[in-house]
């Protein structure tokens, strides 16, 4: 074969060669543009944890009161009414601790929750937990939120309380919301179970319950959480049907903490 012949054959065959190389792509799919044909899925909220925002100020005229109500004296071995500055009074048994113009916090992870107009029981059951107690009660305000929100809101601190930034995080189970009476008026209750709770001491209890009530305010905010916690699976451990006893004597104050 001559020269003139191969080369003719070579160039025919490097037309071919390039002709394919175009014809390829035009065959296959287009490749979309950037994000072409792809759906972004909806952000996921996190879950609720309270307000960020400031709360909005009281209805004019509503009143408020900077500290609570002198503590209420009552002879020994008799039930201890705790008013509060949120217009609500409970009454503790007769065995715990009133401590009614006290305040009772926890923090952890950089979030904290803190109550006033405390009750407590078997204190420093623990001696190697700082502020250990076998049971507490209080109350807080919440303001810009209805019954229910406030109510979960508060829920979600048992979260903090049952847990520990140094250690894995305990199963905490919450309960279904459920719309009572308290007092003649509206309600919400949630009741919170902790277990696997970490323990700091050999003392400190893997277990605990956490039972929240929204009810309206009628002084310092429009609406008053209460709760009652109890840890358990430890000597002493107090029975949760002292929850039912305590929640049933919420009722009014009047503007002196005294109950109507």
């Amino acid at each position: 074969m001559g020269l003139g012949k191969i080369l003719v054959r070579l160039a025919a065959l490097t037309t071919l060669l390039f002709g394919l190389m175009w014809a390829i792509p035009q065959l296959a799919p287009q490749v979309p543009e950037p994000y072409e044909g792809v759906r972004a899925l909806p952000p996921v909220s996190p879950k609720p944890t309270g307000s960020t925002t400031v709360p909005p100020p009281l209805p004019p005229g509503f009143p408020s009161m900077e500290r609570p109500p002198p503590q209420i004296e009552v002879p020994d071995g008799q039930p201890q009414p705790i008013a509060t500055k949120f217009g609500w009074t409970y009454e503790i048994p007769a065995e715990w601790r009133n401590f009614s113009t006290g305040i009772a916090g926890w923090s952890n992870a950089g979030r904290s929750v803190v109550y006033g107009s405390i009750g407590d029981f078997g204190s420093n059951y623990c001696p190697e937990s700082d502020g250990s107690t076998l049971a507490m009660s209080g109350m807080t305000g919440r303001r810009g939120m209805d019954l229910h929100t406030a109510a979960l809101d508060a829920a979600r601190g048992a979260e903090i309380i049952f847990g520990d930034d140094s250690a894995a995080p305990p199963r905490i189970e919450y309960s279904q919301p459920s719309d009572i009476e308290v007092a003649g008026g509206p309600a919400v209750r949630y009741t919170v179970t902790a277990s696997s709770v970490h323990k700091r001491a050999d003392c400190d209890p893997t277990e605990g319950t956490f039972d929240v009530v929204a009810v309206p305010g009628f002084a310092t905010a429009t609406v008053a959480v209460f709760f009652v916690k109890l840890d358990l699976a430890v000597d002493g451990a107090v029975d949760h049907s002292v929850v039912e006893d305590i929640i049933s004597t919420l009722r009014h104050s009047d503007p002196g903490g005294v109950t109507r």
